[in-house]
């Protein structure tokens, strides 16, 4: 399982504010951390990420990219611009 799948698998577990302390955390352990917009994206150094995005009401959204897609991802997208200087083609 890779790191962005189990960071997701404990925050289903835990309360808003416990979530947010964990992925703080994790931040910190982390490849890469970035804010785009509204949205937290977390690499985490197996290729894997983690992107959560506060949607209002204490509802955050949580999606997880496998590290045998993140290239397909950075075909299109182009977050972790220090991480990826050179161009992927």
């Amino acid at each position: 399982m890779s790191k962005a799948a189990e960071l997701s698998k404990e925050l289903e577990k835990l309360d808003v504010a416990e979530g947010m302390e964990l992925i703080l955390n994790k931040a910190k352990d982390s490849t890469c951390f970035e804010v785009i917009e509204d949205a937290m994206c977390i690499m985490h150094d197996d290729g894997s990420v983690n992107i959560f995005e506060n949607m209002g009401s204490g509802i955050i959204t949580s999606e997880v990219i496998s590290p045998e897609s993140i290239l397909k991802v950075l075909h299109h997208y182009r977050p972790f611009k220090e991480l990826f200087k050179g161009g992927v083609q």
